[in-house]
């Protein structure tokens, strides 16, 4: 809340004094002085520039009108991609985390050198391993590549949103034919896991020697370029592109649109090109509104903006959302890491009806050999369920609020919904009243007929009001397992395996382990874990096909048969015949016989399923 308040005061503020001009970019604003959003963009764009509609000028320059939208800095989105800055280190959403010294600072600023430890990732690399350190002088992070070896400095920081959480570290490299640093900016040699530290060694180093030295020239980082943040991920993590292209030197670069008020010490603004100006990165308001300048220099001109809102076809209506949830590359050669129009260069941008995405973007993820359950994608399998295709017309923004955090935590879940015609308040996914909130009545029939006021009537007293024994009853006629109950020794005993998110969400999708929320919604099945259970060579090394009911619970939680052992090493995207003695696909066996072919519980004959995309 604190760092809202603070934002909307210097976002709605400007300099009293603006000697920037257009070739001069953003103004740092004091929190004492005032003066016009509109004079501070006039300082940067002529009137023509900014009534052309293409124009980005940040989510500062949204909120000085939109202040009941503030609940959005609060939120992942504009936050993921920082500056590093001393003053908020481990402070989760702001500054750096790394912290395997355990100091009451970072690891940079306590100077860490993996030559003088042991048990790191990077002993292989001594003498030359790096070493970490912080110029309180300028307040700059460096990380240094042996003693004597190259010196980058960190530009910016990704992800790091809580304690505990990863972030990477993206980093300029100085180069002899460039005053301002290499043209990309790279991901650093290692990267912070939460508790310890994982290594891109082999990015930067061959054996224990540095590939690249003091005094390079640029065209030495071609061979890098794998690894040039601009090149492979910086299109959905800042707002708007206004350039992209290749050096003569090969070097790749994507220029973001730079930022018309930088609050006073924010680390929002990071200096993504090197000439010392804050850029407009992470996710803002116009990433899925579209340029404002128009909207701005139309006095608020609704016409001049998009409400995605007004985007009736919810297919349409969801590109807002997987332009970017998604795991592609630009098409059509994939020359970019997200989605780009390389024919007639150009990103996309929200419009209505916007443009198809497949003009835009490539899948480079994977399917299970089921064909519906992906095994290496983002929330591309959402294209694959009922509520995209089918005729309620289901889009992103009707189950999440990306405007403010909820009471269903970071995923923005919605705790209020209105759906034909029924308002339901405080609906919660642990509880099964948010999903219930739609899916009551005709699902639940006979004696336990649950209507929209039955859901109403449960959720009015609180978010965590507790289920009425007519509601419980509905769910575990539908699940077969307890809704919650207690241990013998009276501990409560709520595993979740009566929750719709449970079976209908479970993880099923990642880089070698199976993690995430499906958003196909349709249960991956046993059977299909016996059909392909020889098939190998899938993405991650994954084998096999995946089923919900072991990667939810079954295989590392719940051992119900003594002839199958748990899987420790569970997640994992290991599901074939081959693995554990046959323990993935013996495990299929029997839960075949409840979720399967004339299953007790479930019965997939005949085996519909949806369409797979």
């Amino acid at each position: 809340m604190k760092r809202t308040l603070i934002a909307l005061l210097v976002l709605a503020l400007a300099a009293t004094s603006l000697a920037a001009s257009a070739s001069q970019g953003g103004v740092t604003v004091p929190v004492a002085q005032e003066q016009s959003v509109q004079k501070a963009l006039n300082t940067m764009y002529t009137k023509a520039q900014l009534a052309s509609g293409k124009i980005y000028v940040g989510t500062g320059t949204c909120l000085s009108c939109h202040a009941q939208a503030a609940g959005f800095l609060d939120t992942y989105h504009p936050n993921a991609l920082r500056k590093p800055m001393g003053m908020y280190t481990l402070q989760p959403l702001k500054g750096v985390l790394a912290n395997s010294l355990g100091g009451a600072q970072d690891d940079f600023i306590m100077g860490l050198d993996f030559n003088t430890k042991t048990g790191t990732p990077f002993d292989a690399l001594k003498p030359n391993a790096p070493i970490l350190s912080y110029n309180a002088g300028n307040d700059t992070y460096w990380i240094q590549l042996g003693p004597s070896g190259l010196k980058v400095q960190v530009v910016a920081t990704w992800a790091g949103m809580s304690e505990g959480n990863g972030q990477r570290y993206m980093v300029r490299i100085p180069v002899s034919d460039r005053s301002t640093g290499s043209a990309g900016i790279y991901f650093a040699p290692f990267a912070w896991g939460g508790t310890s530290y994982s290594s891109n060694a082999s990015s930067w180093y061959n054996g224990s020697t540095p590939k690249y030295t003091p005094g390079i020239a640029s065209s030495a980082l071609v061979p890098l370029q794998g690894q040039n943040y601009l090149a492979t991920c910086s299109g959905c993590h800042i707002t708007g592109i206004k350039a992209v292209g290749t050096t003569t030197a090969g070097e790749k670069f994507v220029t973001p649109f730079p930022a018309v008020i930088v609050p006073q010490n924010s680390p929002d603004y990071p200096d993504l090109v090197g000439d010392g100006k804050g850029y407009l990165a992470g996710i803002g308001c116009e990433s899925c509104h579209g340029p404002g300048s128009a909207h701005v220099a139309g006095n608020g001109d609704i016409t001049q903006i998009i409400n995605p809102a007004d985007i009736t076809n919810n297919q349409q209506r969801s590109e807002v959302c997987l332009q970017c949830h998604v795991q592609v590359a630009s098409a059509p050669t994939k020359m970019w890491g997200f989605p780009y129009d390389e024919v007639n260069g150009k990103p996309f941008i929200i419009s209505n009806p916007p443009d198809p995405l497949s003009q835009y973007q490539v899948f480079t993820g994977g399917k299970w050999p089921d064909g519906v359950h992906y095994i290496s994608a983002r929330i591309d399998d959402f294209q694959s369920s009922l509520h995209f295709q089918g005729s309620h017309g289901i889009a992103c923004n009707d189950c999440h609020n990306a405007h403010r955090l909820t009471a269903n935590g970071t995923n923005q879940v919605r705790d209020s919904i209105t759906r034909s015609g029924n308002t339901y308040t405080n609906t919660n996914v642990d509880d099964d009243s948010f999903c219930m909130s739609c899916h009551h009545a005709p699902y639940f029939v006979g004696s336990y007929n649950i209507t929209a006021k039955d859901i109403q009537g449960w959720k009015k007293s609180g978010f965590e009001a507790p289920i009425p024994d007519k509601i419980r009853a509905a769910i575990e006629s539908h699940t077969h397992h307890p809704y919650g109950a207690a241990n013998p020794d009276g501990s409560p005993r709520d595993l979740g395996i009566s929750r719709c998110v449970t079976c209908h969400m479970a993880p099923e999708s990642g880089h070698g382990d199976v993690g995430g929320a499906s958003h196909t919604f349709w249960p991956s099945r046993p059977q299909d874990t016996i059909a392909f259970k020889d098939t190998t060579g899938l993405a991650y090394g994954g084998t096999g096909n995946v089923n919900s009911c072991a990667s939810s619970c079954h295989r590392n939680q719940v051992r119900m048969w003594t002839d199958i052992q748990i899987d420790n090493s569970s997640p994992n995207n290991k599901f074939g015949a081959g693995y554990m003695n046959g323990a993935a696909t013996g495990l299929a066996n029997h839960l075949v016989q409840y979720f399967g072919p004339g299953g007790a519980w479930w019965n997939t004959t005949p085996a519909a399923k949806p369409n797979g995309k």
